[in-house]
């Protein structure tokens, strides 16, 4: 809950205006028809993944992990509650159902669990890794992941997923600062980088069926704006503290970087209807 009486600098209070001020034009052109709904549906789901990054984590590594993942099961928990048959959009290429949430962040913590080991084979041996098969991205949605959900389904996939995500945790903890900040030859990810985008990850898929947006565009923009609104007066309402960071995927952000980007979305969607 934000705290009314809050006294923000001028920097954060100017912050607020311009948010208010561009929502307000943004919704008046889309309640006259004047933008394009599927558009508008996009800049939506910009700032539903904005306020998940003003989601205050540990700034440490491994800490993210275990913290982030604590934060996702709550929302695990809770799945056998929606419709089985039931596939939220959260974007154009993420959808979710209750097994399918299960099996993204199950999936997804065995991948890079795998990614470790052959980073550090990479770096110690110069060969370089063969990439993973055999699962399914978010873009498809499997004959199982629209299946029936009981507790005891649940039950076991959480077991599986515990295990999988203390195990990346583990193993994290034992790696030097060399090698999790080691850069591969192609210029990929370093560890550290992949470590904080997977904690992202496991919060940004457990999520959807909670907290899913409205399929009707205009509604669906509102509730966005609301939850980042929300999200940012929470963060700026309390107090520092420098053990904290907000990771957007697995990069590090600043709160003005995310007011930033939110406000550039609207105005580009701004300029393109002038």
């Amino acid at each position: 809950m934000t705290n009314p009486a809050a006294s923000y600098s001028t920097e954060q209070s100017t912050w607020l205006a311009q948010l208010a001020e561009s929502h307000l034009h943004i919704l008046a052109l889309a309640q006259t028809g004047k933008l394009d709904h599927d558009t508008l549906s996009r800049l939506a789901e910009t700032e539903a993944h904005l306020a998940l990054a003003l989601l205050p984590m540990p700034a440490n590594v491994v800490d993210h992990l275990r913290a982030a993942y604590g934060h996702a099961r709550q929302y695990l928990e809770r799945l056998p509650q929606h419709d089985p048959t039931r596939e939220v959009v959260a974007d154009p290429t993420h959808s979710y159902t209750p097994r399918k949430i299960l099996r993204r962040v199950l999936d997804h913590t065995l991948d890079h669990l795998n990614q470790i080991e052959q980073w550090l084979i990479w770096q110690q041996h110069a060969t370089p890794p063969t990439p993973t098969d055999g699962w399914a991205d978010s873009a498809t949605t499997l004959e199982e992941d629209r299946l029936p959900l009981t507790p005891a389904d649940l039950k076991a996939w959480l077991w599986r997923i515990d295990l999988a995500v203390e195990m990346v945790a583990q193993r994290a903890a034992s790696l030097s600062a060399e090698q999790l900040d080691w850069i591969p030859p192609d210029g990929g990810w370093s560890l550290r980088h992949v470590l904080h985008h997977l904690a992202s990850a496991e919060v940004y898929y457990a999520i959807w069926l909670d907290k899913a947006l409205s399929e009707e565009p205009v509604a669906r923009y509102t509730e966005a704006t609301q939850r980042f609104d929300q999200h940012l007066r929470q963060v700026l309402d309390s107090s520092a503290d420098t053990h904290l960071a907000f990771f957007q995927g697995g990069t590090s952000i600043t709160i003005e970087q995310a007011v930033q980007q939110v406000l550039e979305a609207e105005q580009e969607l701004l300029n393109a209807i002038r």
